[in-house]
């Protein structure tokens, strides 16, 4: 019984890490989005919880790893690569700061912010096959709803097909 949840917890800690791993790029690149994001979540779970047993059944051998010089070099690069980003984040960027409130506005001033008559978005969204889920939607929920990247909504928008 104790090797087959330990096979299991390997086989799952393996394959759910290559689709998170291909979800996450896929998200880095805005390919496929809005199916990524709930599948890369999902499964990030259950990939925490994979991993929980496969360090459980294999303890042991892993202790080793823990007591090497190059296991702590690199959990101090993690973890300085890691606070990093939470340290940026918590100033903001102020580039992604206006990229991403531009993309929470109401269409109506996000086009404003894009130098675009509302009207001319609004004609160039539907000759592209791109609905409005109501008047006031944003560029993130008029991509949320068409299933396409907020960037090909504002390529839309500024004219580009």
């Amino acid at each position: 019984m104790k090797a087959t949840i330990k096979t299991f917890a390997t086989s799952a800690t393996a394959l759910i890490f290559m689709v998170v791993g291909i979800t996450g790029i896929f998200m880095y690149f805005h390919i496929l989005d809005g199916y990524t994001e709930d599948m890369h979540e999902i499964l990030g779970l259950g990939f925490v919880g994979a991993v929980i047993l496969h360090v459980y059944f294999n303890w042991k051998g892993m202790k080793n790893y823990f007591s090497k010089k190059l296991f702590w070099a690199i959990g101090a690069v993690v973890i300085m690569v890691a606070s990093s980003f939470l340290i940026g984040a918590k100033g903001g960027n102020p580039r992604m700061m206006i990229v991403h409130s531009t993309l929470d506005a109401p269409l109506s001033l996000s086009s404003q912010i894009l130098h675009q008559d509302l009207t001319k978005a609004t004609q160039r969204l539907k000759a592209n096959k791109i609905t409005l889920p109501k008047p006031s939607s944003s560029i993130k929920e008029i991509a949320k709803a068409n299933k396409v990247s907020p960037f090909k909504v504002v390529d839309v928008i500024m004219g580009g097909e």
